[in-house]
């Protein structure tokens, strides 16, 4: 996970963990779920796109 997306996971646990209201914690949990995902679905398509460029059969 880059620099911005471990920023984005703390604020959002930290805002999740000053919620009184279990829609509003309810609400920042999953939002952190979908940043979790995000971020790994982004390092994934960075190797697919490191593999696909040195893939010398294709060049």
């Amino acid at each position: 996970m880059d620099d911005t997306g471990l920023w984005l996971s703390k604020q959002i646990e930290t805002l999740s963990d000053k919620q009184k209201a279990y829609e509003n914690r309810a609400f920042l949990v999953a939002m952190n779920k979908v940043v979790n995902e995000q971020n790994k679905r982004l390092e994934q398509l960075k190797g697919e796109v490191d593999g696909r460029l040195w893939n010398h059969e294709q060049w």
